[in-house]
């Protein structure tokens, strides 16, 4: 992976590693590691328990009221003081504290998503140096704001009595969710690490694009230079994909700040896509200042070249919501994303490409990155750009209203300019949006009521909130970001209202609501950014958090995992309707996935067939801060549950979406190809034994980059005289080639009353290279297959599927490392399971 990253002709000290640390007040400094945080130093000491066990939760809220001191002793050698000056760098500090160098106060942070380069030669000496970082807990450190207030703000996922949250520049969700736990913490949760800094140095690079077609890339960079000297240099550009854009400019450097704007033309450039659509092509770029001969300082920018237009205006169908890229307009197919982890320290690098790699095998093109947590990790983006995820980026507010006085306003505005500018090469960046559901909050969570906001008081909050989101942020992005669509909330339409048709929408008629899931198929917007449903992990999951005892929807340590109120009874309300009663708790957990895969695979299909209207389906949420109840897809531990698998099958480039429609059964063919392909549409009738009842097969022209009618078929006719609770319509797309594209199942009755038999099982292995494939065929239909080995790390390529009486189904298994006699020890310990046991025949 290629970093946009600084390098110094100099030396740098990493001060990650081993540090120490103490709570404050106490004499005893503790083993610790950087990045990280209070509550692991204290779990790696043995000092408490592991935080996501059981309902330790509850017995640890005592860290933050505490205030934690961290510090490091490092040597430096004479050589460092060669160096113009010397930078301590950190890249994150979460989040009140002092920095001290050698018992000097050196520098302060009140904002965990602002780095710092900070200034410190004239403190260090050398020899050993030691370098102290003193946190100050959050709760304490806030509270007399808000008891000068006199009122709590709205923060109503805030899991305490003050609200003191909003007070804090750090991760909302760090104070409790309706899907995460309230692990208040801090510490030193980014790199930190010493820089030489010479006399010249490159300080920033700022890509912008001015032309765009096939023809041709006209951009710009400006590159901002800090200088000891007033000086002749050179800066020589040099890029990897495109030689000839390769030159030398003379820069008359001046004492202080510099910036030079460099022009370039690149003929017949390559295009950056969104997956799925076409590569997503980057050119490398290599800035470095010279002096004589002497190269002072170099940059490295990565960048790709595209079009993209947020497109929110009024039409003939109300008010669009859609986003075109290189001139097309593309649906959206993904998810919101939140912290990996509550200690969001411990997302590697390694488990940020994990989510990649699930993110594009569930052939998804964008993820929100939501703003109730955090400005993502560097390499999150390199990522998304690499893979071509276009992303939605929050600014780090959600659900509540804010403060808006001077000293808020100031530490917001760096943190905008900060990570606007950290992000905003990125050819992933698709748009900014300053909140999540706030205006949806004034408008129907009736704050004042509950708050008991005299009418004075919340004409002063809404204000405020004007300040924020109508002018320090889009300021922001017009001064750092100019031409990047800014959103002031998300939504823009709400669920509560009859407004479908006005730009993007949260959806929560299902679940909150407590409406079926056929509401899908009705309640469809311009652009769903976010609707979902929750589900359990498996009983392979559950039982790494959890101990026996507690499996049962009321235990004491299930609710501790359990965030939303009504959600455990909600999850078995929905089910009493589609499924019969489990047997067992696993057989819940069980159920409880392929009721929340089924039941978003009915968004997720009426959303795209319903395109141009609507353009984009972002369900809640692909991954999990924690192991819970909650709406992911992914479960913490890695596994793929039910959901990540239908949407991969639903976000596929073609779908056949069947459904019905006024006693008739209707199928249509959605196709993101830009161009159109002639292929061939199968239809069968099967009975639940594989017998052939009827059949037909016509040829098609896909839609280029929409959707279009196949067929629609007069249930009474289709089915004649057959038992509709037997029987499954089968639809397949077949190219030219004779290629399957793509499939699609319909069922004619709810999963209780279909009359599955016991699956006769055939299953053959064969083991690879460091991986295992399996095909397995059945004499009758199987529903909802699931299969899984114990002790085996990874997701199968497909599970959670229908496997068709006669029908042969291959699934893979990556296995990293495995030689083939540990394979075939695992093989042993393959199991199964299906929707047939549910029924308890």
């Amino acid at each position: 992976m290629i970093t946009n990253s600084s390098t110094h002709y100099g030396q740098r000290l990493d001060l990650c590693g081993d540090w120490q640390f103490r709570q404050a007040n106490t004499a005893t400094w503790l083993p610790a590691q950087v990045p990280g945080c209070n509550f692991t130093d204290l779990l790696a000491n043995g000092l408490i328990d592991e935080p996501f066990y059981r309902d330790n939760e509850t017995k640890l809220q005592w860290i933050e009221q505490e205030d934690w001191h961290y510090q490091k002793r490092f040597n430096l050698s004479a050589d460092w003081w060669q160096y113009q000056d010397i930078q301590l760098v950190v890249e994150g500090l979460d989040t009140f504290c002092d920095l001290y160098l050698n018992g000097q106060k050196l520098a302060e942070s009140q904002n965990m998503f602002i780095g710092q380069h900070i200034l410190c030669k004239s403190l260090l000496k050398e020899g050993e140096n030691l370098l102290e970082i003193r946190f100050r807990s959050p709760i304490k450190e806030v509270l007399p704001q808000y008891q000068q207030a006199g009122f709590a703000y709205p923060a109503e996922n805030d899991k305490s009595e003050d609200k003191l949250s909003v007070y804090c520049r750090k991760a909302p969700c760090h104070f409790g969710w309706d899907w995460g736990p309230r692990f208040v913490t801090s510490g030193i949760w980014r790199p930190i690490y010493l820089q030489g800094i010479t006399a010249c140095q490159i300080t920033d690079t700022h890509f912008v694009q001015h032309q765009l077609d096939a023809a041709q890339a006209r951009f710009s960079f400006s590159i901002s230079m800090q200088s000891a000297l007033a000086e002749q240099a050179i800066l020589q550009v040099e890029c990897a994909q495109a030689p000839q854009l390769n030159k030398q400019i003379p820069v008359q450097l001046s004492v202080g700040e510099n910036v030079q704007r460099l022009d370039f033309d690149l003929a017949s450039p390559k295009l950056w896509w969104p997956h799925g659509l076409g590569e997503a092509y980057l050119y490398d770029f290599s800035f470095s200042l010279l002096i004589g001969n002497q190269a002072l300082h170099s940059k490295q920018q990565r960048i790709g070249f595209r079009t993209l237009e947020v497109v929110n205006e009024d039409d003939a169908m109300g008010q669009s919501f859609f986003i075109r890229v290189n001139g097309q307009p593309v649906f959206m197919k993904g998810a919101n994303y939140i912290p990996g982890d509550s200690f969001v320290h411990r997302m590697t690098p390694e488990r940020h490409a994990q989510d990649f790699k699930a993110v594009v095998d569930a052939n998804m093109n964008m993820l929100r990155v939501w703003g109730g947590g955090i400005y993502q990790d560097e390499v999150f983006y390199q990522l998304a750009d690499e893979n071509g995820i276009l992303i939605w980026q929050d600014f780090m507010f959600a659900c509540t209203l804010y403060p808006a006085d001077e000293a808020f306003l100031a530490n917001v505005k760096r943190e905008a300019e900060y990570n606007i500018k950290r992000l905003r090469n990125h050819p992933c960046l698709a748009l900014w949006c300053g909140n999540n559901e706030v205006d949806m909050g004034i408008k129907h969570w009736q704050w004042p009521e509950k708050f008991g906001y005299s009418d004075a008081l919340y004409a002063r909050l809404k204000d405020d909130y004007i300040r924020l989101f109508d002018q320090c942020l889009p300021e922001a992005v017009a001064q750092f970001d100019a031409g990047r669509f800014y959103l002031r909330s998300s939504p823009i339409g709400f669920w509560e209202e009859d407004m479908d048709h006005v730009g993007n929408h949260h959806y929560w008629g299902v679940w909150h609501g407590e409406e079926p899931f056929s509401e899908y198929q009705k309640r469809i917007p311009r652009f769903m950014s976010e609707f979902g449903f929750q589900s359990f992990p498996l009983a392979s999951s559950m039982a790494k958090f959890t101990e026996q005892q507690d499996w049962h929807l009321d235990s004491q340590v299930l609710k501790v995992h359990q965030k939303h109120p009504r959600g455990n009874s909600l999850i078995r309300s929905y089910m009493e309707t589609e499924y019969s009663a489990p047997e067992n708790f696993a057989r819940l957990l069980f159920l409880s996935q392929v009721q929340q895969a089924e039941g978003l695979k009915l968004a997720f299909e009426a959303h795209r067939a319903a395109q141009p209207f609507c353009m984009g389906s972002l369900y809640w949420q692909l991954n999990d801060t924690w192991p819970a109840a909650s709406w992911s897809g992914i479960d913490y531990y890695g596994r793929w549950k039910a959901l990540h698998y239908q949407a991969k099958r639903s976000f596929r480039t073609d779908l056949l979406v069947i459904d019905e429609v006024q006693e008739s059964i209707r199928i249509r063919l959605v196709s993101d190809r830009l161009h159109s392909i002639n292929a061939k549409v199968g239809l069968t009738l099967l009975d639940f034994s594989g017998n052939q009842l009827w059949q037909q097969e016509q040829p098609i022209s896909t839609p280029a980059n929409g959707s279009a009618e196949v067929a629609v078929l007069p249930r009474t006719e289709l089915l004649a005289a057959h038992n509709p609770s037997q029987v499954v319509l089968q639809a397949v797309l077949i190219d030219s080639q004779g290629q399957e594209l793509t499939d699609s199942l319909f069922y004619f009755v709810p999963s209780k009353q279909q009359a599955l038999s016991a699956p006769n099982l055939e299953v053959t292995s064969q083991v690879g290279e460091q991986s295992l494939t399996l095909t397995l065929q059945s004499s009758t239909l199987v529903r909802q297959c699931h299969v899984e080995i114990d002790g085996a790390a990874g997701n199968f390529s497909d599970n959670f599927f229908d496997l068709l009486p006669g029908q042969s189904k291959r699934i893979h298994l990556a296995l990293p490392g495995a030689s083939q006699a540990e394979i075939e020890k695992l093989v042993v310990n393959t199991r199964y399971q299906s929707l047939f046991k549910e029924q308890g025949q």
